[in-house]
């Protein structure tokens, strides 16, 4: 008859504990999915602005015409939280989309914006918490935009906004 022995399973180092603790600490402060020190009306609001506002700086930059935008809340991925996003589109005359590309990028930023472009042939800024990105749409010529918040929980008073779904018009 063998004799097997069984592991003993042994506590984790000290260090790895406070390692693990660390991650965990800095993963859930990424989340962000604490209540929102503004009202969901405010995020919605401050969204709507950021997205205005880069589309006109745009406009102006490249005589873009046509301006059309909306946006509604969404459910966050995983079911926690809700955030705001939407999006637009611009004509612009034929030209250089390179050149009318930089153009947007310099207006977008002297208007206020961080730039946090990542990917070629894209603008994409920030304004505090709200992101927008802008690029080119071959298909039909346009320059297309969206417009996203973070994810946030929102109090009972907020709720309905968020949980509504309903198109907000942003520019006709």
């Amino acid at each position: 008859m063998n004799s097997t022995t069984v592991p003993r399973s042994r506590p984790l180092p000290l260090a790895a504990l406070t390692l693990a603790a660390l991650t965990l600490a800095t993963l859930l402060g990424a989340c962000s999915l604490g209540r929102d020190d503004r009202s969901a009306e405010a995020t919605q609001a401050a969204a709507n602005a950021t997205l205005r506002d880069a589309m006109t700086a745009s406009a102006r930059a490249v005589q873009g015409t046509s301006l059309k935008a909306d946006a509604r809340w969404f459910t966050c991925p995983g079911g926690i939280g809700s955030r705001y996003s939407g999006g637009g589109v611009m004509a612009s005359p034929p030209g250089d989309r390179t050149a009318q590309l930089a153009a947007i990028r310099g207006a977008v930023l002297a208007a206020g914006f961080q730039d946090a472009t990542q990917v070629d042939g894209h603008v994409t800024a920030q304004r505090d918490d709200v992101s927008v990105d802008i690029r080119f749409r071959v298909p039909d010529g346009s320059w297309t935009f969206s417009v996203l918040t973070r994810c946030h929980t929102y109090g009972r008073q907020d709720r309905a906004r968020v949980k509504s779904g309903d198109r907000h018009v942003i520019l006709p």
